[in-house]
């Protein structure tokens, strides 16, 4: 078994793309807790690379397509955006170019784990939205019971053996102020 811990980058302020003091803060509470990876990779936006820094993983590898989530998939500024597992579910089953992007990051997830030694752990470092679409893709029957999108430094854990996704949790870091 291979397992896949994606997080979402740390604190920033509002505006910016930086990590903020509270941000670093957070990553240095739960680096004590996140163990050890054979890989890191993270979306190119500088609050995920910092994020992976600040946890001990100097130098991840930059992977595009955990940068941004498309336009048509409804999470543009005025739309509701999902306030659930459940909802982003709901967002693929009835949404073509959700689904697609969700079976993208799930695929893109599968592909990096695959390269990994059997027993291996892979982080990623992305951003909301694109994780809970992902799950969704990876396991859809899973994800509907997770609850709130994930907040700062949250996420998920999949599992991957024999060529499919066998299981998963989200990850939550412990209080309501690291939502959105």
């Amino acid at each position: 078994m291979r397992v896949l811990e994606h997080r979402r980058h740390s604190r920033r302020d509002p505006s910016g793309v930086h990590l903020n003091a509270e941000g670093f803060e957070l990553a240095q509470r739960v680096r004590r807790e996140i163990g050890s990876f054979d890989r890191v990779l993270t979306s190119p936006r500088p609050r995920a690379v910092e994020t992976a820094e600040a946890l001990g993983f100097p130098h991840p590898k930059v992977v595009p397509a955990l940068a941004d989530v498309p336009d048509d998939v409804g999470l543009n500024p005025g739309e509701a955006v999902p306030t659930s597992f459940s909802g982003y579910l709901d967002r693929v089953t009835s949404s073509r170019s959700a689904r697609e992007f969700a079976n993208l990051q799930a695929s893109l997830w599968a592909e990096a784990l695959s390269s990994l030694p059997e027993g291996g752990r892979l982080l990623m470092i992305s951003h909301g939205g694109i994780i809970e679409f992902g799950a969704c893709g990876a396991l859809p029957r899973a994800v509907a019971s997770w609850g709130p999108p994930v907040g700062y430094l949250e996420g998920v854990r999949l599992e991957w053996s024999h060529g499919r996704w066998t299981g998963g949790q989200v990850l939550r870091v412990g209080t309501a102020s690291l939502r959105r």
